[in-house]
């Protein structure tokens, strides 16, 4: 068997040369290989590298274009399977499954726009390397000759990160199921043991915040269901005090807070509700210097609930318009920008709430957070 996928046909030595001539002299193809933002390579219809631009050449260490001309995709990034089979790239039974071979063969062939993900090995110098890319092949004729525009993007640091959070909530979760499971076991092997009660419930948290917390990582894809139950205003306090009395952001400072006398009762997942809160608060105590406070003032009408976070830091203007973006963050180092806009998120989106703020030089920065109360859920 010549091939297990694509054709094994190379482009004779001569023509392909004069391809190349042919990109390099027309004016548009040379526009768009110079202002083509990402990745991008010029293909002939046999699946040969006639142009390339230096986005390509700088990301993938390809020491001198000319080097690349003449070679397939794989052959250029050092694929270690691009060499196992005398047909090449595109050819061995590896090709069948990838995806720039599958988004060529689509142009090619079907003269279609395709695009894949592909996933390569790379060995480069006796070195290898995992490369994921999302490809699109792109077919486009001129001159009474047919090409391929192959786009590519690099993300393989990103794809790195997806698995491996997929990895961790799927490995901690077999952990907690089993936890869970044995700690029901001691409770009916021992129904009197007032100890086990409470740390059934730990584990319960526990499973209940890495939900929470897997809905937050995978937002783009993924879907939570607030857990709702009748709970107390004294009940979120207790929770809110639980997750900020040993942050390491209360350290010498001073929380003043003011509660209703009155006990509401709320119809809300009071875990995701405390964790909104925590969020607040946390935020708070760190845009507080050693000695401040902050104010927590909460509210209570027969149609909501309102808290008001206080601090007397300023939010300039130019943050203050991005607040709540998703990865953008006024912090230095590696924050994602998840704080606020988890606040939003589990706020608005999943307790139906609202959520907003108020900063100025003079009065500081009030994040409120107001909850409408379900018509039997105040008492």
């Amino acid at each position: 068997m010549d091939t297990y996928f694509a054709s094994v046909k190379r482009t004779e030595k001569h023509k392909l040369q004069r391809q190349i001539n042919d990109i390099i002299d027309n004016p548009i193809m040379d526009a768009l290989l110079k202002t083509a933002a990402g990745l991008l390579v010029v293909l002939n219809q046999d699946r040969q590298i006639v142009a390339l631009n230096h986005t390509f050449i700088d990301a993938f260490g390809i020491k001198d274009a000319q080097d690349a001309l003449g070679l397939r995709l794989g052959e250029s990034l050092g694929c270690i399977h691009a060499f196992q089979g005398p047909g090449g790239c595109g050819t061995t039974e590896y090709c069948v499954s990838c995806g720039a071979a599958i988004a060529m063969m689509s142009a090619i062939q079907e003269d279609q726009a395709n695009e894949q993900i592909c996933a390569l090995v790379s060995d480069k110098n006796g070195t290898a390397s995992d490369i994921c890319l999302r490809v699109k092949a792109e077919p486009i004729e001129f001159e009474n000759y047919r090409w391929v525009l192959f786009y590519a993007q690099d993300i393989t640091r990103q794809q790195f990160w997806v698995n491996l959070d997929r990895i961790f909530f799927h490995d901690i979760n077999n952990t907690l199921t089993a936890l869970y499971g044995n700690v029901q076991l001691l409770e009916l092997s021992a129904p009197d043991n007032e100890k086990i009660e409470p740390i059934r419930k730990e584990v319960e948290r526990l499973i209940h915040e890495m939900t929470i917390q897997k809905n937050l990582s995978h937002h783009k894809d993924a879907t939570y269901t607030p857990s709702k139950s009748a709970v107390s205003l004294g009940d979120i306090k207790r929770e809110l005090g639980m997750i900020i009395s040993g942050h390491n952001a209360s350290s010498q400072k001073k929380i003043i807070e003011d509660w209703p006398e009155k006990n509401v009762m709320l119809k809300t997942d009071a875990l995701l509700l405390s964790r909104l809160l925590g969020n607040m608060v946390i935020n708070a105590l760190e845009a507080t210097q050693e000695g401040g406070s902050i104010r927590i003032i909460v509210a209570a009408t027969g149609e909501e609930v309102s808290w008001k976070i206080w601090n007397k830091t300023y939010i300039p203007q130019p943050i203050q318009k991005r607040i709540f973006q998703r990865y953008f963050s006024s912090k230095s180092g590696d924050s994602r920008g998840l704080g606020t806009y988890s606040m939003k998120l589990f706020g608005e989106t999943y307790l139906k709430g609202k959520i907003s703020f108020h900063s100025t030089l003079d009065q500081g920065t009030t994040f409120t957070y107001r909850l409408p109360l379900e018509k039997h859920g105040s008492l």
